[in-house]
């Protein structure tokens, strides 16, 4: 299993409406070649997870690449894994907008990895690289939410 992990900015007028729109397309397709991962968007910044065949992930991340919607596009880690870390996910997206069951549920991993960040050593590195992009990114706005 190939997973890759990389971070990029959206352009200026990419809003929520877009992050649907690019979602419901990503699904049917990741579906069709059987990639899966994780999708965070917050405040104009990517943050995604891909995984499967290596040269389907490889031909999506060069059309993710030349997309228009988002820019600086860098990748944080790549690998290879024993088994999948989004299995039934075609593409896991986070809405940071209000309380809701995705992000109680990365407040407990953010939380989980900050008590006990060797915790994460059994990871692959490229999932270990996707939770540290996170964390960085991602951990105080979780934190400050109730």
């Amino acid at each position: 299993m190939f997973c890759l992990v990389y971070r990029s900015v959206a352009s200026p007028t990419f809003n929520q409406v877009d992050v649907k729109e690019m979602l419901e397309k990503a699904r049917d397709n990741n579906s069709r070649d059987s990639i899966t991962g994780c999708l965070l968007y917050y405040e104009g910044e990517f943050i995604q997870y891909l995984e499967g065949n290596q040269i389907k992930v490889l031909n999506l991340f060069d059309k993710i690449k030349e997309d228009k919607r988002h820019k600086e596009v860098t990748i944080l880690a790549y690998g290879v894994a024993d088994t999948r870390e989004f299995k039934d996910w075609e593409m896991a997206y986070v809405d940071f907008f209000g309380d809701n069951d995705q992000i109680n549920y990365f407040k407990l991993l953010i939380g989980s990895y900050k008590e006990n960040p060797d915790s994460t050593a059994h990871l692959n590195p490229s999932v270990n690289a996707f939770w540290i992009a996170v964390r960085e990114n991602l951990g105080k706005t979780l934190e400050s939410q109730p």
